[in-house]
């Protein structure tokens, strides 16, 4: 098959047969099912149940393609439908979303003219036959290898087409002018509908890109029951001749040969994507791809993305989206005392479950997945009482879940992904509701109230009472914040997050819920910073450097933060790199961090004074933002630093001048 991004194009072998009532509709997975195509109504409950059982992911939804040329059949098969199982029903049976009816006289050509229209889209791989003659389901399976074929002559022109343009000296050598230049490039951004936030900061990058004046346009599917293939790239790069590509979670070599050699592609990654991790070893990145956004050392040493062509970003926000304009009196509705917007509704008892469905195949995985959901609460109560790292805990207990799971050590890519991928997300679930629990505690005995944006806070056993629904990522998500006394953020992946940046862009406060290791980020960044740079005040017993906290005034700063959390930064003022960080540290070939290490700490300013670790200090926060001129303060300053390290505006700039730099 030739595998498309998020979907696959046939091979024009698929074969076409009547299939019985009893098979199973549906292929497995949800990600990158073709429609199906159901001919004949004299039945019509395998129609119901392949709209029914349709394998979804997030709002996709496949297609299917209802072909039947007798409309006396299908009115009889209908009436008796409605009959059956009531008016309504049937109802929704005729309007399901997705669903393409083709029937009476006109069925076939119209069928034929549907396919030829969608030549870039997935097309169906097989046929149901219910009723109908064996002549009439050839003739349908004739047109759906005719699409095939029509698709697979489409790859071979475009790729031809696409070859010849890569052997044209004067259109590469035009192509590098620009961006010598950096000015007036042409830019091809992609990124999926399906994507829960992405699509938002893609198509907000996009309108930057044309502030500062380039010409940029979004390639996404048109809307929730198409997935992109190669073909919709290819069209767009022969349509558009884009000077540069931005990919969102994906590298150049797991699009295909679908992208010309000498345009720059920019990644930008900002999900821990399986494929970064695991599975097979994909070919090496290319001279001119770089990475943007949230940096992995995988994206180096797996795939073999240089540092020189990495830029560090948090996730970037639109400052033309997120401002401190005055609410008007119509969004009167989402002012509260605490709000939480977030879609980790589900809870993490669901969550494993789920995760078990989807693995039902892979006994290993299975076993993993078991192990480690009775781990990850104690890895989350350890770091908690013992001052440990979250990441280090919950690594360590990938390492014991799969070695349960699968009954050998771990490779180190398969622990990396399994956090990445599961780990992480359910350690997320409970580190959030539970936050979200005290905030209902805390707002229900003091008479506040608590919002809950996103999906599915309204099926809560515990918390469906403060639901509000879900925000349009704009106006209403602004207002919102605008209108919080304080917005919550609370991930074990760390503090610094779109939705701080956002908050404070909005007027609003965000808080945090603090862990030991935002802590100890702060110390580890200044030391890194400080080691190999100036002498030491002295050494550790085993020879590692250490500094006198009060002969350095960043060390200083980690003091005063870690005292007014509680806490004691080093022994008799003295500080140094542990024994594991210095081996970080020396490992790598320039003497600084594997990759760049921004200082956690700085974008909240002090997360002594907006930060919480427990449900008493998090009602002493909610408090004092009552103060208007404390919460007018610190917002203010939270936004003025936010707008430095979260900008889409300064993001855009700076990527432009990362692929500029280099290719010059």
């Amino acid at each position: 098959m030739l595998e498309g991004v998020g979907g696959e194009l046939a091979n024009g072998k698929a074969a076409f047969a009547a299939a019985p009532l009893d098979r199973a509709i549906w292929p497995g997975g949800g990600g990158c099912v073709p429609p199906i195509t159901v001919v004949g109504l004299a039945s019509i409950d395998l129609l119901a149940r392949a709209i029914d059982e349709r394998p979804g992911l997030l709002q996709y939804l496949p297609r299917v393609l209802v072909v039947e040329p007798r409309a006396e059949v299908a009115l009889a098969a209908l009436a008796r439908y409605a009959e059956a199982v009531g008016e309504p029903a049937a109802r929704a049976l005729l309007d399901a979303p997705g669903v393409e009816w083709f029937i009476g006289p006109d069925a076939m050509p119209s069928f034929e003219t549907w396919l030829a229209e969608r030549a870039d889209d997935l097309i169906p791989n097989e046929t149901f036959l219910t009723g109908i003659s064996a002549e009439l389901g050839e003739a349908v399976s004739r047109l759906l290898g005719e699409a095939h074929a029509r698709q697979q002559a489409l790859m071979r022109e475009h790729t031809g087409t696409l070859r010849q343009r890569a052997n044209d000296r004067q259109r590469r050598e035009a192509v590098r002018t620009r961006w010598r230049r950096g000015d007036g490039l042409r830019l091809l951004v992609s990124t999926s509908r399906f994507s829960t936030y992405m699509r938002h900061s893609a198509a907000d990058l996009v309108g930057v890109l044309h502030e500062l004046g380039h010409e940029a346009r979004l390639l996404t599917e048109p809307d929730d029951h198409t997935r992109m293939t190669q073909l919709h790239y290819l069209r767009a790069m022969l349509e558009f001749e884009p000077d540069g590509v931005v990919l969102l979670n994906y590298l150049r070599p797991q699009i295909g040969p679908v992208l010309p050699p000498y345009v720059p592609v920019m990644t930008w990654s900002q999900d821990a994507m399986g494929h970064f991790f695991a599975g097979a070893q994909p070919p090496k990145a290319s001279w001119n791809d770089f990475v943007v956004g949230l940096l992995y050392p995988e994206l180096r040493d797996r795939l073999g993305v240089p540092e020189q062509r990495m830029l560090s970003w948090n996730n970037p926000v639109s400052g033309v989206k997120f401002h401190r304009r005055s609410a008007d009196a119509s969004h009167e509705n989402l002012r509260c005392d605490v709000a939480m917007m977030t879609r980790h509704s589900e809870s993490p008892e669901t969550y494993v479950q789920r995760k078990m469905r989807e693995s039902a195949n892979q006994t290993g995985v299975q076993g993993a997945i078991a192990a480690f959901k009775e781990f990850v609460t104690g890895a989350l109560e350890r770091a908690g009482r013992e001052d440990r790292w979250l990441a280090w805990e919950l690594r360590e207990s990938c390492v014991r879940a799969l070695q349960e799971g699968f009954g050998r050590p771990p490779t180190a890519s398969m622990v990396e992904g399994f956090l990445q991928q599961l780990a992480l997300p359910l350690a997320d679930l409970y580190y959030r509701q539970d936050v979200a629990q005290w905030a209902a505690s805390v707002c229900e005995r003091r008479g506040w109230r608590l919002h809950l944006y996103g999906a599915g806070w309204d099926d809560h056993p515990k918390l469906a009472a403060h639901a509000r629904g879900e925000l349009t990522h704009g106006d209403d998500l602004r207002t919102a914040y605008q209108l919080a006394g304080v917005t919550i953020h609370a991930s074990v992946r760390g503090q610094n997050h779109q939705r701080v940046a956002e908050a404070a862009m909005s007027g609003g406060l965000p808080i945090v819920r603090r862990c030991f290791e935002d802590l100890d980020r702060a110390r580890w960044y200044q030391l890194n910073e400080i080691v190999g740079h100036r002498e030491p005040d002295g050494t550790t017993d085993d020879g590692r450097p250490e500094f006198a906290i009060a002969n350095h005034p960043e060390l200083m700063r980690v003091a005063s933060l870690w005292s007014r959390c509680g806490k004691v930064l080093g022994q008799e003022g003295m500080v140094s790199l542990t024994t594991r960080e210095m081996g970080i540290l020396r490992s790598c070939p320039l003497g600084k961090p594997k990759l760049p290490h921004e200082d956690p700490a700085w974008p909240l300013i002090d997360v002594g004074e907006v930060g919480f670790s427990s449900e008493a200090e998090l009602e002493q926060l909610v408090e004092r933002s009552m103060r208007k001129p404390w919460r007018t303060a610190w917002s203010a300053a939270i936004e003025a630093r936010a707008r430095q390290r979260f900008s889409m505006e300064h993001f855009a700039e700076r990527m432009i001048e990362l692929v500029r730099t280099n290719l010059s």
